[in-house]
């Protein structure tokens, strides 16, 4: 055997040379290369030698393993510090909105900023009676706003009307501060919070011109406003000076202060129960006079149904009341909805004190399965946003409606007029954009003023698109 010896050394010696070092092939080299030092195979120099080749070659595969996985390592890295780096860049981009309107939001929501706007064109018949009412068409509004939220806390709007109507210019003009606690205050030119159709935006109200007892709200006005509100209650406060409902002169132009309080004990999904009222106070200020008057409900004629200066002049007062009381419930497609209205009259010189009411009631039903959507925050309706859309296989939001109204302007020797009116209503919104309408107006009753007895009948058609 030991002949064999030299032999079995070689061969040992080529295998521990040729075995890959490895975790395991580490250990399989050194228990042969033991076993060749142990049987005398190989000296103790030549097993020394051996051990310390295999061990640098260890050594240097082990440095090469670790500069692998380091650099395995740094490219993961590198691919996740880009992928990182690409989402923050798109965390740091603004978002544009243009479904149904143009909006730009920044990346923190801190800015944002709106443009949009509403046309409005219409056109009428009139079925003569005792007065010329003509027919005809216009652009009942045409305006277009730029609004928007600056560090999170301050909204702004501007909305200018282009139509050049006595309704037409500036509409809204302001600035709001939207304070801890849920508090809004607002200053600028704006709507002074009274009456449920009028804090519904004309786009979103039931017909196409608001009931007769509109005549007594306020309207728009330069003033300053706190308001709060939730999904179930809202309250405003304000008070206001002159602007385009309320013509001064002089150096006084008097001063109003108007509040509204609305509670909705129910509002989800498929119901709301509505109530609210409002107060108004309104000094007139060195000019002593106001007026109130309104069309048929049609405003493509000049005559007016009532009118308090039926007599040659206007009102002569130093102050005036206004209030009203509104209810509406909406189940599902049903819409019940009613206000009633009044105002009392300080009067001044010869003019004796005077008081005068109006209310109006409708009732109307979506022939579609949509319903109106409501803010409780507002206190008002907003767009109705149809189920089945036009151009996506649907029909659109079919409602019918109809309204009673009523207004009251006589008053002793005051012979505004008394006016009773019926209207009957269809609306078609395609989509949450457009809204096509029809009314037919029955006037029922003319008592006094400067039409008296005059009760024609009219159509009038609308065509509306906001954007």
């Amino acid at each position: 055997m030991n002949n064999y010896k030299p032999v079995i050394g070689v061969l040992g010696l080529c295998l521990i040379i040729s075995m890959p070092l490895q975790a395991d092939g580490n250990e399989a080299l050194y228990e042969l290369l033991n076993a060749l030092h142990e049987n005398g195979t190989i000296d103790e120099e030549t097993y020394r030698a051996i051990r310390q080749v295999a061990e640098r070659d260890e050594r240097q595969q082990n440095n090469q393993a670790r500069e692998v996985t380091r650099a395995e390592v740094q490219k993961q890295v590198a691919e996740q510090t880009r992928k990182a780096e690409q989402r923050a860049s798109r965390d740091k981009q603004p978002t544009i909105n243009t479904r149904g309107k143009f909006e730009v939001t920044s990346a923190d929501e801190d800015f944002s900023f709106r443009v949009g706007g509403r046309i409005q064109a219409d056109a009428a018949i009139h079925d003569q009676d005792l007065a010329d009412h003509g027919n005809g068409s216009e652009i009942r509004r045409g305006r277009l706003f730029a609004s928007g939220t600056l560090w999170r806390v301050w909204d702004y709007k501007f909305q200018y009307d282009f139509t050049g109507s006595a309704s037409g210019g500036i509409a809204d003009a302001y600035l709001a501060y939207n304070a801890p606690a849920g508090v809004r205050v607002q200053g600028g030119h704006f709507k002074e919070p009274f009456s449920l159709q009028n804090m519904t935006s004309s786009k979103y109200i039931n017909f196409i011109e608001r009931g007769l007892p509109h005549l007594f709200v306020p309207g728009r006005n330069i003033g300053l406003e706190f308001s709060s509100g939730s999904d179930h209650w809202s309250a405003a406060a304000g008070v206001f000076g002159s602007g385009i409902d309320s013509p001064s002169g002089g150096d006084d132009e008097g001063m109003g202060v108007t509040g509204r309080a609305t509670y909705a004990p129910i509002n989800d999904g498929d119901q709301v129960l509505h109530f609210g009222g409002a107060l108004s106070y309104r000094d007139t200020g060195q000019a002593g006079t106001t007026r109130f008057s309104s069309r048929h409900e049609s405003h493509i004629t000049d005559i007016r149904q009532v009118d308090t200066r039926n007599m040659g002049i206007d009102l002569q007062a130093d102050d005036f009341y206004r209030y009203g009381l509104e209810a509406a419930w909406v189940h599902d497609r049903l819409t019940l909805q009613g206000e009633y209205m009044g105002v009392e009259l300080n009067g001044n010189g010869a003019q004796p004190d005077a008081g005068f009411d109006g209310y109006y009631a409708e009732v109307l039903w979506f022939l579609t399965d949509d319903q109106r959507s409501y803010s409780g925050s507002g206190g008002a309706f907003k767009s109705v946003r149809p189920n089945s859309i036009v151009g996506k296989g649907g029909i659109g939001a079919w409602q019918v409606g109809a309204r009673f109204s009523n207004v009251d302007l006589n008053d002793g020797a005051i012979n505004g007029g008394e006016a009773d009116n019926m209207t009957l209503g269809l609306n078609w919104f395609p989509n949450a954009n457009l809204r096509f309408s029809a009314n037919y107006i029955r006037v029922l009753d003319t008592d006094g003023g400067p039409v008296a007895g005059d009760e024609p009948d009219i159509f009038t058609v609308r065509g509306q698109v906001e954007f």
